[in-house]
């Protein structure tokens, strides 16, 4: 007893010493000379990896998006069935001093990459921020609608009147008043990627466009409710060689509309856009609606385009698209209830139709082979979406095209494609 109670006493004096005697290898001491420097940057996953200083100098905020998409067309001569990795996404964007935000985008779509965005905007006054760089060209509504966040898998026909998703210039944008917002653009008018030093679009000319929209509902204090009204005017000179407006289906299928000469004006032209555009919004149903024309006027050339659509939207499970509008546009729907499997929720489902008419019965003596192409055509559409959390959706829309007369392709006639289109999306 008394050997063990000795060895107990050295155990215990071991201890003792063991803490008397730490150093920095076993113990870490903060003093002023190894103290961290600067503030913490802090971390969190938030529409994307958000990295902040705790001082809120400065955030970035990473994200990722991919849509992949499943295709079948009938008849089967026109389009084939496939996969298809529609959208791949990188990008950031970087706020600091309070005043700068900037962004880039670089995308993976078609077997192409491109960069999208590459903008700096200074946003002190919020009724007038500049924006200057390469950047979404905000003309119309469903155009204003980030790709992952719009209505149906694919836009309307009309969209395709309002040239390059992406320009470079400068634009104003802002909102000066309540329920109102406006961007005004000057611009290369040449596209995405596209300096006016090149060849084919060499031309000292600029195109200026100008969208307004204001939001009855919200000056009269309707919360749950959006009564949207706006409209667009784009304006500008468009070189010789400039590409024409063609069309294919909004299910991406068959090229209906081509022209001669390569799809390509053969002098400069003046161009002008028109269109105007209207929602309306009560809890979880909602209308819209776009009128888009387009007019090109060169020397012995003047025709016209025109395309319009009305869309009909119900969320099933109850979201209402009021909370999600801001600054003349609508935006991703956030689930009330995220999908948890075995755990109650069921995420956002969607419900829409609509009906499209497109024409360029103007073009149709020039026609590129008036036997393979026509100037016309009307499209339904009917689709579901559900998105079990706000980073998830899968979708699928059924697409009819009526063609206004008989299109040829590999040696097979018909008035009309069908479509069905599945959609696996993530965003974060």
């Amino acid at each position: 007893m008394q050997h063990m109670a000795e060895q107990l006493k050295m155990v215990q004096d071991q201890l003792v010493r063991s803490k008397d005697d730490a150093t920095p290898a076993t113990a870490k001491v903060t003093t002023a000379s190894n103290r961290p420097s600067g503030s913490p940057v802090e971390a969190s996953f938030n529409n994307g990896l958000v990295l902040r200083d705790a001082t809120d100098e400065w955030s970035l905020r990473l994200y990722a998006r991919t849509q992949l998409d499943y295709r079948h067309f009938s008849p089967d001569d026109f389009s084939a069935d496939t996969f298809s990795l529609r959208r791949a996404r990188l990008g950031t964007i970087a706020t600091f001093l309070d005043d700068f935000s900037m962004r880039i985008e670089a995308e993976y779509s078609d077997t192409t990459a491109k960069l999208n965005d590459a903008w700096l905007d200074y946003t002190h006054f919020k009724g007038a921020m500049l924006r200057v760089g390469q950047f979404y060209t905000m003309h119309g509504l469903e155009r204003s609608q980030g790709a992952m966040d719009i209505n149906f898998m694919e836009r309307a026909l009309s969209d395709n009147l309002l040239g390059s998703v992406y320009d470079r210039g400068v634009m104003l944008h802002g909102s000066p008043l309540k329920g109102l917002h406006y961007n005004l653009t000057y611009m290369n008018g040449s596209g995405q990627n596209a300096d006016e030093s090149s060849s084919h679009v060499r031309s000292d000319s600029k195109d200026w466009s100008l969208r307004a929209t204001g939001n009855l509902a919200q000056w009269a204090g309707w919360q749950d409710s959006v009564i949207h009204v706006g409209g667009t005017y784009v304006n500008g000179k468009q070189a010789a060689d400039s590409p024409v407006p063609t069309l294919r289906t909004e299910a991406r299928g068959v090229k209906f509309f081509s022209t001669t000469n390569g799809d390509k004006f053969t002098t400069k032209v003046d161009r002008t856009l028109t269109a105007f555009e209207t929602a309306l919004a009560h809890g979880p149903v909602k209308f819209q609606s776009e009128y888009i024309h387009a007019n090109f006027d060169g020397v012995g050339f003047d025709r016209d385009m025109a395309a319009w659509y009305a869309s009909l939207q119900w969320m099933v499970t109850g979201e209402q698209y009021a909370s999600v509008y801001k600054n003349g546009a609508f935006g991703g729907i956030a689930p009330t209830n995220n999908f948890r499997y075995g755990n109650g929720g069921w995420g956002a489902l969607e419900l829409g139709m609509r009906y499209t008419r497109f024409d360029a019965s103007d073009f149709n003596t020039v026609l590129a082979n008036p036997a393979q192409y026509t100037d016309g055509a009307d499209a339904w559409t009917l689709g579901a979406k559900w998105m079990p959390n706000t980073h998830a959706q899968l979708q699928l829309n059924y697409v009819r095209t009526a063609f206004d007369s008989p299109i040829t392709l590999n040696g097979k006639k018909n008035n009309n494609e069908d479509a069905i289109n599945i959609r696996m999306q993530y965003d974060f």
